[in-house]
């Protein structure tokens, strides 16, 4: 395909579109969900120019510049939007079909390891839910930036220049998509050293200042995101584990590495995906499912370098998934342990293991093999695209997968409230406070359970709770509630003396 004419790649471009729209169409009728209401709707930076520019919602720049197009033309209609979604996960997988091929992987070889991307379970959240556009559109600027850099070494002069020049302004468009993609450059390292003769090197030229970059670097991202390493930070970690037993650093240490094997086992069997998980945290160093998590992490890391001479490609491929799993892994403690949108980037990697091992043993049953589990993914992508339709089926779903998540049980408790089931409102909301008594959400929806329920009594106590300490997390609620419960202490008098 390296060599191939632009009708051929014309031909792989719509085929892959066309994957995009089968296996992710069902997507089209679903509602909004999760985050989309923050990020897109309530969002006035994403709704014109002039408001981007006003920026009073800092974030992802180069997502809201997505959103204005479809806001003026589709205002609050959540399937205009999604236009985009499939569009950039097509392109996506035919940027990944040219890297590969630039890489030196044959068409079909090339193709099975995109689809496999394109098509994996885990890709469901990024593409099924709008506000993580953030994630495609990295993706984009990411493969970008690969692109042009690989293609560079194979010109001179001025054309090289202007491909560094594209790869550099690719990689600010990732960054400023999803500053998860920081460590980008470190798989352009990894190429370097697997696949380009020593007098060729660009990056690896000159070791000891590549070096010094890199620690420069490293200190200005420690400096940007320098609240992340405060202890209010880890603590937001733990709580949405349920876990507020220490400050120590063990916990999430072998929370991240619990949570590597996670991914490693949803990559092989994505069925139980959800997009909330919680693990079981402990100060203790002996947990076996985390020392074994370890152990893989270092046979993968190991296995690259052992095998980098004989399968470059795979090496290539195994280290592209550590690179881009680092800023996801939460070893920096950031948001959740694991995310099904976390692997959007690292799939890729994934993708260029299975193709660099299907070009070097093509035999027919691996290749039938492949294409049934590809088969086989699809239909559960559909499946799972189904489950974020709307809010009630994403959270009712996810509480089945993840019953152990305080976050979890408010939001379905909350879901209950709003389609009048106000005895499943309850039952959720008083496990999501036993699972975590400073969940104080979940005492604000078991207030407004219990006043429908005509539990007055019960109403007060949860709404005064909310009122004294939900002030920090959601100041406008907490003085609305403050406001109404001089007249909900009058219901209930009139309702014990009528008693």
């Amino acid at each position: 395909m390296h060599h191939s004419s632009m009708p051929r790649k014309g031909i792989v471009l719509l085929l892959l579109l066309l994957v995009t729209l089968a296996v992710f169409g069902n997507t089209v009728v679903n509602q909004w969900t999760y985050d989309d209401l923050p990020v897109v709707l309530k969002n006035t930076d994403a709704h014109s120019l002039n408001g981007f520019l006003e920026n009073t919602r800092p974030g992802r720049p180069m997502r809201e510049l997505t959103y204005i197009p479809e806001h003026l033309l589709f205002g609050d209609k959540p399937a205009g939007y999604r236009i985009q979604q499939l569009g950039w996960h097509g392109v996506n997988g035919f940027l990944l079909v040219l890297l590969f091929s630039s890489l030196g992987i044959e068409l079909p070889f090339a193709l099975l390891g995109t689809l496999f991307f394109l098509v994996h379970p885990l890709q469901s959240e990024s593409v099924a839910n709008i506000s993580h556009r953030k994630e495609l559109l990295a993706l984009f600027f990411s493969l970008g930036a690969l692109l042009c850099y690989v293609k560079s070494f194979s010109l001179r002069g001025a054309r090289r220049v202007l491909l560094w020049g594209g790869a550099l302004a690719a990689y600010g468009g990732a960054l400023l998509s999803n500053e998860t993609t920081v460590t980008l450059p470190l798989a352009a390292v990894l190429y370097e050293w697997l696949m380009v003769e020593r007098s060729k090197r660009v990056l690896l030229r000159r070791p000891l200042v590549a070096l010094a970059v890199a620690v420069a670097a490293g200190a200005l991202f420690v400096y940007r995101f320098r609240g992340h390493f405060a202890a209010e930070q880890l603590l937001t970690v733990y709580s949405k584990n349920s876990f507020g037993a220490s400050q120590s650093y063990i916990p999430l240490f072998t929370g991240a590495m619990k949570a590597f094997g996670f991914y490693l086992s949803k990559i092989i069997l994505p069925v139980g995906l959800a997009p909330e998980y919680t693990f079981q945290l402990s100060e203790s160093l002996w947990q076996p499912w985390a020392l074994l998590s370890l152990a893989l992490l270092g046979a993968a890391a190991v296995c690259a370098v052992v095998i980098r001479r004989r399968l470059p490609l795979v090496s290539l491929g195994i280290g592209w998934f550590l690179v881009m799993w680092l800023p996801v892994s939460n070893l920096i403690p950031a948001s959740y342990l694991a995310a099904d949108r976390y692997m959007y980037l690292c799939l890729p990697g994934i993708g260029l293991v299975l193709a660099g091992l299907l070009q070097r043993w093509p035999n027919r049953l691996f290749m039938a093999g492949t294409g049934m589990v590809l088969v086989v993914f699809a239909g559960l992508t559909v499946v799972q695209n189904g489950y974020w339709r709307n809010e009630y089926t994403l959270w009712r779903h996810a509480v089945t997968v993840n019953p152990g998540s305080t976050w979890v049980r408010e939001t379905v408790a909350l879901s209950y409230l709003l389609t009048g089931d106000y005895g499943k409102a309850v039952e959720h909301a008083r496990e999501a406070i036993r699972l975590d008594r400073f969940n104080t959400r979940a005492y604000l929806t078991l207030a407004k359970a219990e006043e429908r329920r005509g539990n007055l009594a019960e109403a007060v106590k949860n709404y005064e709770f909310f009122a004294s300490f939900g002030a920090m997390e959601y100041p406008e609620e907490a003085a609305r509630i403050r406001l109404y419960l001089p007249s909900l202490h009058k219901r209930l008098a009139l309702q014990k003396g009528l008693q």
